[in-house]
């Protein structure tokens, strides 16, 4: 993955990107996010569904909590891409979120 892991002490889950200044929702366990390539990161629900959005090929798997990957990986669908990036240019299809694309389909 291109991102290192949160310290422990910044208290975020480890599926957070260093550049991304929200906080956690719920368990820091509650979802494992796969890469393309084989690594994996396990975090809390919202941050997880934030890594699924952004990284081509990833996947996600469940975790402590009872429907989070479920609802990550539904959430993700809306999201964009490094949403955190405000003035991030959004026009080319990888830009965008899976939902913005099915529309302009």
């Amino acid at each position: 993955m291109d991102q290192a892991p949160a310290p422990q002490s910044a208290g975020r889950c480890a599926a957070v990107h260093i550049e991304d200044p929200t906080a956690c929702r719920g368990p820091r366990d509650a979802v494992t996010i796969l890469d393309g390539t084989g690594n994996a990161a396990t975090g809390c629900e919202h941050h997880g569904a934030r890594m699924l959005a952004s990284l081509d090929g990833a996947c996600i798997e469940p975790g402590s909590v009872v429907g989070a990957a479920t609802r990550a990986a539904a959430a993700s669908l809306t999201i964009r891409p490094f949403c955190w990036y405000k003035s991030a240019p959004r026009t080319e299809p990888s830009q965008l979120s899976h939902a913005e694309n099915a529309r302009r389909a």
